[in-house]
């Protein structure tokens, strides 16, 4: 009796176990079999939780990690290469126009960008002491004489001009000179006038500007420069 009931539930078990595993091959088969084919040229996308299914051998998607990392635009290009600032100088006097044009068009044709600027400098002249005007000659002359009556010398009456009938004491080349006549002339209480005389001399001065990737050019100015008598060669700030 034993053996028939074990006979009995070995066949169960292996009925069982025929019905559980033909059900999942089945499934398995009817899972792949059913999907519909795809057109040529087109990989057939695999899902993480279907993997075993197109076989050992499916590749896995990537992950990010996996990928290279893209550099951004600005990184792959090549940065441009910044020039040094530019230098500027300024040159002169020239007080011939001719020797100024000429150096001016040696520099430009170094590549110096050269700007022309003419100037007036007034230099002084001479120093002159004087009475003021009064108000005839006749008046001028009666005042000259009182002063050379009191040792005054080297006298003149000014006959026209802005400074009519007023008296010269005298012009002088030195300051110094000048400034000592017109005590002497304080001191008799008079009241004169130390005035300072100009001239108005035309000077022209050439501006150069260079690049900062011209530094040779700066000797060749330099070079240039040392043939010229008067004129000099200074740096100034760029505007």
């Amino acid at each position: 009796m034993l053996k028939i009931l074990f006979l009995f539930f070995l066949l169960l078990n292996a009925v069982y176990f025929y019905t559980q595993f033909d059900d999942t091959t089945e499934l398995a088969s009817s899972t792949v079999l059913k999907q519909p084919p795809l057109p040529q040229g087109v990989d057939k996308l695999i899902l993480l939780r279907e993997r075993g299914l197109g076989g050992e051998n499916a590749p896995l998607p990537e992950s990010p990690a996996d990928k290279p990392s893209a550099k951004p635009i600005d990184m792959l290009a090549k940065p441009l290469e910044l020039q040094d600032e530019p230098s500027c100088f300024t040159l002169g006097p020239f007080t011939s126009a001719d020797v100024a044009k000429r150096s001016s068009g040696t520099l430009a044709a170094l590549g110096v960008d050269v700007k022309y600027r003419e100037i007036s400098q007034r230099t002084p002249r001479g120093y002159w002491v004087y009475l003021p005007s009064s108000k005839s000659y006749q008046a001028a002359k009666r005042k000259v004489t009182e002063l050379q009556k009191k040792g005054l010398n080297d006298l003149y009456i000014m006959g026209k001009g802005s400074h009519q009938n007023a008296i010269s004491l005298g012009l002088f080349t030195r300051e110094s000179a000048a400034n000592s006549r017109f005590q002497q002339v304080k001191k008799l209480g008079l009241k004169a006038v130390l005035e300072t005389q100009y001239r108005a001399n035309k000077q022209i001065w050439l501006d150069l500007t260079v690049s900062g990737d011209q530094v040779a050019t700066v000797a060749n100015i330099t070079e240039m420069v040392d043939g010229l008598q008067r004129a000099k060669l200074g740096q100034v700030g760029c505007q």
